[in-house]
């Protein structure tokens, strides 16, 4: 996974990225087939472009720039960060989030992001972004995508994402959730400051379950079912959280688009994660982290398919008081090793 680092105005910070990944940027085109997607691209962009303009104009320049230093078009890098979504996920698509409030190295929040197997999957890139206007953010993604929802601020603000699905209409009107949280980290100095941002306007996309964790211990998850989005709280007294792939308010538990077999694997993770952490058990410092984001069982965290289904592609790791970040591409029972960025 390639490191990224890019500072200036939206533009030159996506001519940056481009430059750096335009093998990989066209390596995402070809696994994705992206030439095959959205055929009715063009009766989509008139109000797609009116909605980037308006809620998120930076974004649009940085896709512009990015398209510039990658040297493809600029339909391209937009197809890949504004997709249009079928009526079927990807089951391999299925990650894991878990958030600690406090222990003794302070707020913690750690993702496996997974995937298809060794030789399927995306090429990712972390990149380390400073814009003039913004707070510095870490971000994870695919290389041709300005983000995910994956990412760490520089006033330690960490937010991961599963991918859930929404059984609701996306419309071209609404601002597409990811370039949203990507601009939120960029705003916003605490969790709860994002919270708020995120829930300030519908939004579109295929509809995700996240954790946020700030310096200050703020803990909540964020539940997407676009356009829509709730916030869940901690139990009363509880310092972990965790995320799958399955909404877990009772409000929105049927507002998904898994089937219930599709669910079993993110219920039984999280089932799993609750007997491990909730209550004060497991601990709640770095090591604890590092070793469940490593866990093997049935199911696992650390995923090489079979039973577990998906392949853990890389971990992340947000320090958030020392506002340190930790990553490592592959499977973390076998990488070990975490490069450390300080924000």
């Amino acid at each position: 996974m390639k490191l990224v680092e890019a500072s200036g105005d939206a533009r030159t910070i996506g001519r940056i990225t481009g430059e750096a990944l335009r093998e990989e940027i066209r390596q995402y085109c070809e696994l994705v087939k992206l030439d095959t997607r959205m055929p009715d691209w063009d009766d989509h962009w008139p109000i797609i472009r009116a909605t980037l303009e308006r809620e998120i104009p930076l974004c649009l320049e940085e896709m512009e720039g990015t398209a510039e230093g990658a040297n493809l078009p600029l339909k391209t890098i937009l197809k890949i960060n504004v997709p249009s979504y079928g009526t079927a996920l990807d089951p391999q698509q299925e990650c894991t989030n878990i958030g600690f409030s406090a222990g003794p190295d302070g707020p913690i929040w750690g993702k496996n992001n997974d995937g298809g197997p060794p030789g399927k999957q995306g090429p990712p890139v972390a990149r380390l972004v400073r814009r003039n206007d913004g707070v510095p953010q870490l971000n994870w993604t695919f290389c041709g995508m300005l983000a995910t929802i994956d990412g760490f601020n520089a006033e330690g603000v960490g937010v991961g994402h599963s991918s859930v699905g929404s059984v609701f209409g996306q419309s071209d009107h609404h601002v597409p959730i990811r370039l949203w949280a990507y601009e939120g980290l960029f705003r916003c100095r605490s969790g709860e400051e994002f919270v708020r941002h995120m829930c300030a306007l519908p939004t579109r996309g295929k509809g995700y379950s996240s954790v946020v964790v700030d310096a200050s211990g703020y803990m909540c998850s964020l539940e997407s079912p676009c356009p829509l989005g709730q916030v869940r709280r901690p139990e009363p007294g509880e310092t972990y959280m965790n995320c799958s792939n399955y909404y877990q308010l009772p409000a929105l538990s049927e507002a998904d688009r898994r089937p219930p077999e599709g669910k079993v694997n993110a219920i039984a993770r999280a089932e799993m994660l609750d007997a491990r952490f909730r209550g004060g058990k497991g601990g709640r410092d770095l090591e604890a982290m590092k070793q469940v984001l490593a866990y093997h069982g049935n199911p696992g965290i650390c995923r090489h398919g079979a039973h577990d289904r998906s392949h853990t592609e890389y971990s992340m790791i947000g320090l958030c008081a020392e506002r340190k970040a930790l990553f490592l591409h592959g499977y973390p029972c076998e990488v070990g090793t975490y490069t450390e960025v300080q924000l």
